[in-house]
């Protein structure tokens, strides 16, 4: 009897241990299911527009990318996007898609629409009409042709990308939010409010709707519950005012952190990522973008990385004084291809550290990116004359005659051994135009351009906080007049002011508008900027 009793424990322990390794092998083939299914996400974080700036969409796209890295995604993160990148950026993303491969896109940034097609504008777009749009920002219409002939298995599209449009003023509709998007088959949608409708950006360091998708994507629950579960936690803490909106379908099971396992009492494990490969993959989207912002996002989630020294090295190199210009034309044995690429227009260099920061133009001289400081102006000269010195060192110098814009520019040659100079009436307005005919330097919006009586309460703003005109210089039109080196006319030698200032109305800082002025008079509100021939 007692012999029985054995061999019964026996066969009982036998079948309990195989119906605890089919658990265990089902529980694994769900990991290795998720690990060996290819992830591919595409991140944009734009919020530093020079119009309408956003406070939390780069910490938005940061904290997707490092969660999507730890949930084995290959991530291509863009933080505050150039017109000038969106191309390399979606051939970048195409080029890691597979057939069969989960493809994600998440932008948190300004979003438009017209006629029914949604925008994503650049950092730098210079919008001043509906035909401005295209070509300086990123069409959701290009994203869904990328993922549509890519043939992936499944597509997920997230876009808190419903703020207020800053353009709308300019244009002759102004629908709010986005517009419904037609998706290719096997993609999913979620926009951070109902098409039409806009969303706040948030008071917290991410928008709500981000906020609340990514404490979500800890789940292992299909994406469609996961999804419900955003639009319930949003719209309690908006109180009704913002509520998140699906479209599309999908076939078959995704859950961002492993489906569970149908068997009873199985676990659900997270897919198994390697350490290694997603700080390798960190480095190398940091080195493609190249970036301060690239390097430090790098270094937030492996400071002790392998790559770590290197990264504060680039870091370094990019804060320390560029001089493109002067090193090609003066480094040993340089060939003319480099010195053609360091005056390529565009270019922005500086001779020393309190220089002016200099734009190469395309008519083949330098022109400065902004007026020339109190900073600048303390560091040559030793004192500062502005009347609005209060408003401190990154403000322009003011209350200057001509006479002492020439003093400077005299010891500015004298410091750097370049031929420094006021720009002629010609250079001036050439460089003032950005290569498009408008009413103001930059544009027809004065309000996205320049500072006048109407905006800036009658004093002097730090350089550089309005939209720059399209050869990169800023606040050409208002802020304080700039002095040009011609005459303005034959009849005596009085002086030409161009620009306009915060102390007069936006008419009187058109782009065409010339005055005179005693080149000895120091008034309230005159500061100038410089030229440089080149090289």
């Amino acid at each position: 009897m007692k012999a029985l009793r054995i061999i019964l424990l026996a066969l009982a322990f036998i079948a309990f241990q195989a119906h605890a390794d089919d658990e265990r092998n089902l529980a694994v083939k769900q990991v290795n299911n998720a690990v060996s299914e290819q992830r591919i996400a595409l991140v944009i974080g734009n919020g530093a527009y020079t119009s309408s700036p956003l406070k939390n969409p780069v910490n938005d796209a940061k904290d997707m990318a490092k969660k999507l890295r730890g949930l084995g995604f290959v991530v291509i993160e863009r933080s505050n996007l150039q017109t000038k990148q969106i191309g390399a950026t979606l051939r970048e993303f195409r080029s890691k898609l597979v057939p069969g491969a989960v493809a994600l896109v998440f932008y948190a940034g300004h979003g438009l629409q017209i006629k029914g097609d949604n925008y994503l504008p650049a950092v730098d777009a210079d919008i001043n009409s509906e035909e401005d749009v295209p070509n300086q920002s990123l069409a959701v219409k290009q994203i869904m042709d990328v993922l549509d002939e890519s043939k992936t298995r499944l597509n997920l599209v997230f876009l808190d990308a419903c703020r207020n449009n800053p353009y709308a003023r300019s244009f002759r509709s102004a629908d709010k939010g986005l517009a419904r998007v037609s998706a290719p088959s096997g993609t999913l949608i979620s926009y951070a409010t109902r098409p039409g409708s806009v969303a706040a950006d948030g008071g917290g360091r991410n928008g709500l709707y981000t906020s609340k998708l990514l404490a979500q994507m800890n789940s292992t629950v299909q994406i469609e519950q996961a999804l419900k579960r955003v639009v319930t936690e949003v719209k309690a803490a908006s109180q009704g005012k913002q509520e998140p909106w699906m479209e599309g379908s999908i076939e078959g099971d995704f859950c961002f952190a492993g489906c569970n396992v149908p068997a009873q009492g199985a676990t659900a494990q997270p897919a198994v990522v390697d350490p290694a490969a997603l700080e390798l993959d960190a480095w190398n989207t940091a080195r493609e973008m190249n970036t301060e912002d690239a390097y430090q996002a790098y270094l937030a989630d492996h400071a002790d990385g392998r790559h770590a020294k290197f990264a504060q090295a680039a870091i370094n190199k990019l804060k320390a004084v560029q001089q493109p210009a002067q090193i090609a034309m003066h480094a040993p044995g340089a060939m003319q291809s480099e010195v053609e690429a360091a005056m390529k227009p565009g270019k922005v260099f500086r001779d020393c550290p309190d220089c002016p920061e200099m734009v190469i133009l395309p008519k083949s001289f330098a022109m400065g990116k902004y007026e020339v400081t109190q900073g600048q102006w303390k560091a040559l000269m030793g004192n500062n004359p502005s009347h609005f010195s209060s408003c401190g060192d990154s403000c322009p110098v003011e209350q200057v005659s001509w006479n002492d814009a020439q003093a400077f520019i005299q010891k500015l040659n004298a410091k750097t051994g370049k031929q420094y100079r006021l720009p002629t009436e010609a250079e001036w307005e050439y460089a003032c135009y950005g290569g498009i005919q408008s009413e103001y330097c930059g544009g027809n919006n004065f309000d996205a351009v320049g500072w006048n009586n109407d905006n800036c309460n009658r004093q002097i703003h730090p350089v550089g906080q309005k939209q720059a005109n399209g050869y990169g210089l800023y606040d050409m039109s208002g802020n304080v007049w700039e002095w040009a080196q011609d005459l303005y006319d034959s009849k005596h030698d009085w002086r030409v002011l161009r620009g306009g200032s915060c102390f007069i109305y936006a008419k009187y800082s058109r782009a065409a508008v010339r005055y005179d002025h005693d080149p000895g008079d120091r008034s309230l509100g005159i500061g100038f900027r410089v030229a440089r021939v080149l090289p």
